[in-house]
């Protein structure tokens, strides 16, 4: 099932339906744990790791759209660390 129509993926897609698998497998981990963050953070025990996991995530988010993502990821992972801290 995909949301784009077969005439947009076959005239300007070049993307394989293997490719497709990967990057929404990638979408859904990434949602998940942004999900996951928020409580784990809550929790003295888990804390740090979850800051160790948002920071990475984010790094890995700004290396996929540096321009556009920069500022987010700096300010999100600021706010990691200061709500641990």
């Amino acid at each position: 099932m995909n949301v784009d129509p077969a005439v947009v993926r076959r005239r300007w897609g070049n993307l394989t339906e293997s490719n497709i698998r990967t990057w929404r497998l990638a979408a859904a981990a990434a949602i998940t744990a942004e999900l996951a963050l928020p409580p784990a953070l809550l929790v003295p025990e888990s804390a740090p790791y979850a800051v160790v996991a948002g920071i990475g995530m984010h790094a890995a988010f700004t290396c996929l759209k540096p321009r556009q993502l920069i500022t987010f990821s700096g300010l999100t992972t600021s706010t990691y660390t200061a709500f641990v801290s």
